[in-house]
């Protein structure tokens, strides 16, 4: 027991020393990018975003770290609120556009102007970044990614959609375990975290995660929540 504890936290410490010059760098890049707007051409301004575009995927990485690390002892504390998920889902895809263009995906939405739901935002928001940041990672390049969401009764289904290798049932049916993933079996770094902490935050909800994959390369992760 003594030995889990040094362990938890030993692995806090290193995210701390790791989240503290991430975000330095995160602020630096935003201040500079601010100052100098009107003084570098767009060639220079598109390669500093994609710099702090990969800052900010790092931080997300450091954060999801954090949070798996919590689950180890501690289950996940939700703070419910009633906000639209619509607005909230267009806001990743902004946060996440420069790092869709440097693989060369477009994406389409198909949802209403509003959708009202009752969830913890900040958690649900890191299921979004983690279900769109994987279906980039995997897609195949000049690609299209189709984001859904609609109501089904009093349930809300979010689906994400891409054009990626096909995920055999076997390895489908462990990338929501920890530490486990398809990245090896498709030559991609990674190990899995962020689909574990997406399915423990969904389930928090009283909800499920949704994982499909057919032959003809179409993969879809998505999760259904109460609405509420």
């Amino acid at each position: 027991m003594k030995t889990e504890i040094k362990k938890d936290e030993y692995i806090a410490k290193i995210i701390h020393d790791l989240k503290t010059p991430t975000t330095a760098q995160i602020r630096a890049l935003e201040s500079f990018l601010i100052s100098t707007s009107n003084k570098i051409n767009q060639e220079e301004k598109d390669l500093i975003e994609l710099t702090l575009n990969s800052c900010n995927y790092m931080n997300r990485l450091i954060e999801i770290f954090s949070c798996v690390n919590k689950l180890n002892y501690e289950k996940i504390k939700l703070s419910f609120e009633r906000f639209n998920i619509v607005e909230l889902t267009q806001e990743v895809l902004n946060e996440l556009s420069i790092l869709s263009k440097y693989y060369e995906l477009t994406y389409c939405v198909d949802f209403d102007d509003e959708i009202m739901i009752m969830a913890d935002k900040l958690q649900i928001k890191r299921v979004i970044e983690n279900l769109f940041s994987n279906s980039i990672n995997y897609a195949f390049r000049n690609t299209e990614i189709n984001i859904q969401l609609k109501k089904q009764n009093d349930n809300l289904i979010f689906q994400i959609r891409n054009n990626s290798p096909y995920i055999e049932p076997k390895i489908l049916n462990e990338v929501f375990d920890k530490y486990k993933t398809h990245s090896s079996y498709y030559n991609k770094a990674g190990v899995g975290l962020g689909l574990y902490l997406s399915k423990e935050i969904i389930s928090a909800h009283q909800g499920r995660m949704i994982a499909k994959s057919s032959l003809d390369n179409i993969t879809i992760f998505g999760f259904i929540i109460p609405i509420k």
